[in-house]
């Protein structure tokens, strides 16, 4: 009989760890999954807007395009970020060094939403 009662203290214990594991790796995974869609939608909305000043340049979209150029330094790499203020420093007649930067920060974006991923 005095075996019982550390038997069940001993459960106890281990179930109360057992939770606290489980609560420190569901947290994990769900900032993994904010950090990766934060990113994500960063990405796709710098995207879209560097098309819309690129196809229709005007005041509102170069605006606009600045707005998401903010959201990726708060939310995207400093790869990403680099690589897109080196397509705003180019001049538009330097479009091969355009061109290196963009595909510079496409390989950034793989890369960060990869490892955000994994």
């Amino acid at each position: 009989m005095d075996w019982i009662f550390p038997l069940i203290g001993g459960l106890g214990v281990g179930a109360l760890l057992k939770s606290v594991v489980e609560f420190i790796f569901n947290k994990n995974i769900t900032r993994q999954k904010v950090e990766y869609s934060e990113a994500r939608e960063a990405y796709l909305g710098l995207l879209d807007a560097l098309h819309k000043a690129a196809v229709e340049p005007s005041d509102k979209h170069s605006k606009d395009f600045a707005l998401w150029q903010t959201r990726i330094q708060l939310f995207g790499s400093e790869k990403v970020a680099k690589a897109v203020q080196g397509i705003i420093d180019t001049n538009a007649d330097s479009q091969t060094e355009r061109n290196k930067f963009f595909e510079e920060m496409i390989d950034a974006m793989k890369e960060d939403l990869h490892r955000k991923s994994a």
